[in-house]
């Protein structure tokens, strides 16, 4: 072991991560139904805002989504569209059944980063912003810092931190987060429940 890394268990991954879900468009509209202006500017104002509670709620916006916000404020397709492909936390294509965030900030850099960079590309064929061909496991590569450097480099898996992770590591834990999200796919499937990702 390296000098000054600490050895212990890898903690469990959380419940699979359910944002990867179709978007039904009346919710949508429900979902933005409040935002309500008195004027142009107030409206434009309210773009993000509409966005972001679209983004939080399935993980993505689709384009048909953001022609509902651009209705309902008043306002154009391309002005949504343009904010929505300007700011990185927005995705316009629905992330993997799991969702991870590999920290690229100055320390996690200085400990390693780009080899988790590296090995999700060997290992899983993805690369920043992009998800496995199985639809189970989107990755994102923050350039800036997650606050969590004493366990440099971290990731963050759904809800939950890992540090510090090395290549190996890392394998095991995007590998777990699989295996669990097709046990409880499986388990819904054999008791009758309906499965909604």
């Amino acid at each position: 072991m390296a000098h000054g890394q600490q050895s212990h268990a890898l903690p469990p991954v959380p419940a699979p991560f359910t944002g990867r879900r179709e978007i039904d468009l009346d919710h949508v509209r429900e979902l933005v139904s409040h935002l309500t202006f008195d004027d142009f500017e107030e409206a434009q104002e309210l773009i993000l805002l509409a966005l972001q509670e679209v983004n939080e709620h399935y993980g993505w916006v689709s384009p048909e989504a953001a022609e509902i916000v651009a209705r309902q404020l008043s306002t154009t397709s391309p002005r949504v569209y343009s904010l929505l492909t300007f700011y990185a936390d927005f995705r316009t294509e629905p992330r993997g059944h799991h969702h991870m965030l590999i920290c690229h900030g100055m320390s996690c850099y200085i400990m390693g980063s780009q080899q988790l960079v590296q090995a999700m590309q060997d290992r899983f064929g993805i690369e920043d912003g992009e998800t496995t061909t199985d639809e189970q496991m989107s990755v994102q590569v923050v350039n800036g810092c997650l606050g969590v450097c004493d366990l440099s480099p971290i990731v963050k898996i759904d809800d939950d931190y890992h540090g510090p992770v090395t290549p190996d590591s890392l394998t095991a834990l995007v590998s777990q987060a699989i295996a669990g999200h097709r046990e409880l796919k499986a388990k819904e499937e054999r008791n009758g429940e309906p499965v909604v990702f």
